[in-house]
C-alpha cells in the first residue's frame, strides 16, 4: 500500500508541480531510501520526464527569431489597415453610386440625348441682344426660349451662349453677368419632354434655383440656377400698375 501511495504521488512530486507540502516530501524521502523497488522505479520515471522536457525544449531557434516577429507584426498591422481602407472605399463608392442614382432620378431631363447640332461651339451674340433678338437667333439651332423668360428677364446682360455635355446630355446654356455688380447666373434650356412636372414643381422652391415657363406648353422650359441673389437682379422690374 505504501508503494502504491508513493508511486501515487508521482505527478505531484514533479519539480514544476510544487503540490507536496514539507511533510509529505520528508515521507516521500524516507520511503524511497528504504525500498529499492519504489527507487527503481522513481528514477526511471524521472529520466523519462528528462528526456521529454529535453525534446519539447531544445527547439533550435533562429537568430533572428525577433526582427521576424516583427516583421510579421508590422505586416499584419499592414494587412489590417490596408482592408480597413478597402472596406472604407467600397462603402464610400456605394455611398456615391446611390446618390448619383438619385441624382439622375431627381433631375429627369438627363435621361434622353438632346438633338441639337450641339457642335457648333459658342453660338454668336448680337451687339445689343434684346429677347426678340436672341429668340430669333436659337430658333435657327431648334431652341425655343420660353416666353416668360423673353417677358420676365432682362437681355442686355447675356454674355455667352454655349453648349454644355452634362450627365451625358447636350444642353443649351445662355450665360447672363452684369458689369456694374458682377452678379452672374446660367440659364439651362432643357427640352420639356425630358422633365416631369413634379420634377420642375420641386425646383421652384430649392435655393440657387429658378424655373420659368413650366405653365406654358412650348417645347422648353428654362432652369435658372445661381446665388439667388443674383438671380433676382437680372428680372426686368416690374411696371406700377397704372
Amino acid at each position: 500500500m505504501l508503494c502504491e501511495a508513493v508511486r501515487a504521488l508521482r505527478l505531484a512530486a514533479r519539480p514544476w508541480a510544487r503540490e507536496l507540502e514539507g511533510a509529505e516530501w520528508r515521507w516521500l524521502r524516507v520511503h524511497l531510501d528504504e525500498c529499492r523497488s519504489c527507487q527503481t522505479w522513481w528514477q526511471r520515471e524521472e529520466l523519462w520526464d528528462a528526456q521529454l522536457q529535453r525534446a519539447m525544449t531544445a527547439v533550435p531557434v533562429p537568430g533572428d527569431l525577433p526582427q521576424q516577429i516583427a516583421a510579421r507584426l508590422s505586416l499584419a498591422r499592414r494587412l489590417r489597415w490596408r482592408r480597413r481602407a478597402l472596406l472604407s472605399a467600397a462603402l464610400a463608392a456605394s455611398v456615391l453610386l446611390a446618390f448619383t442614382v438619385g441624382l439622375v432620378g431627381h433631375f429627369g431631363w438627363f435621361y434622353r440625348h438632346l438633338d441639337l447640332a450641339a457642335l457648333h461651339g459658342h453660338i454668336p451674340i448680337p451687339e445689343h441682344p434684346t429677347a426678340e433678338s436672341i429668340s430669333r437667333l436659337l430658333e435657327q439651332y431648334g431652341i425655343h426660349i420660353p416666353a416668360e423668360l423673353q417677358s420676365r428677364w432682362d437681355f442686355r446682360h447675356l454674355k455667352a451662349i454655349y453648349y454644355s455635355y452634362e450627365q451625358g446630355r447636350w444642353l443649351c446654356n445662355l450665360e447672363f453677368r452684369r458689369e456694374d455688380s458682377g452678379a452672374q447666373v446660367v440659364v439651362k434650356l432643357v427640352p420639356r419632354s425630358w422633365c416631369r412636372a413634379e420634377q420642375l414643381e420641386s425646383l421652384k422652391y430649392q435655393p440657387g434655383f429658378h424655373v420659368l415657363g413650366v405653365d406654358e406648353s412650348g417645347p422648353y422650359v428654362a432652369l435658372v440656377v445661381g446665388d439667388p441673389s443674383h438671380i433676382a437682379s437680372f428680372y426686368r422690374p416690374v411696371a406700377p400698375a397704372s
